[in-house]
């Protein structure tokens, strides 16, 4: 061999030694592990380098198999976006190779969806990724962009929450804003030792701008039900229907009541709204009564007033419990209160009619008493606010007795004296 062989020989050894070196001992991601690229080109590799050596980019057509599983799954969407860009990834199938290698926590619900969430007519993948965890499973949900924009992650739920998540679930891609793009719900579950809670996040690219969270900050449930997607409010718009369980069996939380959240978009937000079921028990339909009294609709007020005076086929709680009947003091109770919505509305006459009614069908009971002191008062010629006063006066001769009508629970709404004719 002459010098000038020996020499350009020696030179290549060098090259070798040190670019073997460059890749042993870079300072890469240590959660990803790059493998060799097989002799054959049909194993998996995290990169794809020229044959001649350069440093030219890969082609976008060349195929990237699916990379090693990282330590930190949930931060390796990184990864995955370069291979389903390569082409080899099962995406109609909901890349069922990625949660077997990657050995994914199982998860109840969609594991992925399909939908326009940006409004460009194409579709964008979102993708559910969960790891071992106690109580529940660390998770997170990435967002691909479309296949033309080379499936290019630019999101996740947690950026989007800017909060950490667990026992995440890919509820639904629906468009609840009136857009055409559907918002991505998704729900997550935090635990504080034995107490659990579930919120959800309105991952939406309405505004036109970057995806952001849309939920409001009172959708916050110790459990559900079920969720659906209706028009619930008669705008031409889905909404979310959040069904809320009916809550603790435990007989000091008192009557409980199942309910259904509704999520609504008002143009420029969410609102949740709370929708009772049916009552089952009497104490509810009162409830529901004094709710209206108070937010001014008088006229549904007396009619739930009335309802519950006279119904006899609601469960009584307080009977169920071996305590005195409920219904004994609710039904006067209901017909004092649908008198004094009769006095608001401008018809005297009928508030008194109402009044001798709750006092000469129910004297044994504390409501029909005190119907009478204010039946008395107004007949004398006083005023409705000295006939209020009155009746406070003599309840509060019986407050211990009264508290314990109106003691239905911690669950539930209380009472007071002067609340009655207030």
């Amino acid at each position: 061999m002459n010098n000038y062989l020996s020499t350009r020989f020696l030179f290549v050894i060098v090259a070798v030694v040190t670019t073997t070196l460059t890749v042993s001992c870079g300072g890469g991601d240590p959660d990803v592990r790059v493998r060799p690229a097989p002799e054959t080109g049909a194993g998996r590799t995290d990169a794809t380098a020229p044959a001649d050596g350069s440093t030219a980019e890969p082609s976008k057509n060349a195929p990237v198999e699916l990379p090693f599983a990282p330590t930190n799954r949930v931060g390796g969407g990184l990864l995955i976006a370069e291979y389903l860009a390569g082409g080899l990834a099962d995406i109609e199938e909901c890349l069922p190779e990625l949660l077997a290698d990657w050995e994914l926590e199982p998860i109840e619900g969609e594991r992925c969806l399909l939908g326009d969430i940006d409004g460009d007519d194409r579709d964008e993948l979102i993708y559910l990724v969960s790891v071992p965890g106690d109580p529940v499973a660390p998770g997170d949900v990435w967002f691909f962009d479309d296949k033309e924009q080379s499936y290019r992650l630019f999101t996740s739920a947690r950026a989007v929450a800017n909060e950490v998540l667990a026992g995440v679930r890919i509820e639904a891609l629906v468009d609840l804003t009136g857009d055409g793009a559907p918002e991505a719900i998704i729900s997550s579950e935090n635990c504080d030792g034995d107490l659990c809670t579930i919120s959800f996040l309105i991952a939406s690219a309405h505004r036109g701008f970057d995806v952001e969270n849309l939920a409001p900050d009172d959708l916050l449930l110790p459990s559900i039900e079920g969720l659906s997607f209706e028009d619930a409010t008669g705008d031409q718009l889905a909404d979310l229907l959040v069904r809320r369980e009916a809550g603790t069996d435990e007989p000091a939380a008192g009557p409980q009541r199942a309910s259904s959240l509704i999520v609504t978009w008002t143009g420029l937000r969410f609102r949740v709204e709370e929708k009772p079921d049916e009552p089952e028990y009497l104490f509810h339909l009162v409830t529901d009564a004094d709710d209206h009294y108070r937010s001014g609709d008088l006229q549904t007020a007396s009619e739930l007033y009335l309802q519950a005076a006279s119904d006899v086929s609601l469960r009584d709680w307080k009977q169920e419990q071996g305590e005195r009947a409920g219904r004994l003091e609710l039904q006067p109770y209901s017909l004092f209160r649908a008198a004094l919505a009769a006095q608001r509305s401008g018809d005297p006459a009928g508030a008194l009619s109402l009044l001798e009614h709750a006092f000469s069908n129910h004297g044994d009971s504390v409501h029909g008493l005190a119907a009478g002191v204010y039946r008395t008062t107004l007949q004398n010629g006083d005023s409705a606010g000295s006939a209020c006063a009155d009746t406070e006066s003599f309840l509060d001769n019986l407050s211990g007795f009264h508290a314990g009508v109106w003691n239905y629970g911690y669950a539930n709404p209380g009472h007071q004296i002067d609340a009655l004719c207030r």
